[in-house]
């Protein structure tokens, strides 16, 4: 039997910083979410996770995908408004 292997990135928020462990094959959607309850964020509502850069992550891309690497430090902000037709 083997075990998943866990990396771990640093994500910050409202000016605090925590470590985050995420599987790289996961969706950036499971690494949100292990984001939002490491913050205590009960509201679903519009948070993403944003590299230092500014570029929001796809959080249907496998964190792997969507370039997310091990001690990599990611944002946990409001998620930029999508328009639609």
């Amino acid at each position: 039997m083997t075990t998943e292997h866990s990396d771990v990135v640093t994500v910050t928020f409202n000016g605090a910083d925590k470590e985050i462990s995420y599987q790289p094959d996961a969706a950036v959607q499971v690494l949100l979410d292990h984001a939002r309850r490491a913050f205590g964020v009960e509201s679903q509502h519009l948070l993403s996770l944003f590299t230092e850069g500014g570029a929001e992550l796809d959080d249907k891309k496998s964190a792997k995908g969507a370039g997310v690497v091990p001690g990599m430090l990611l944002v946990l902000r409001q998620s930029t408004v999508k328009g639609g037709a």
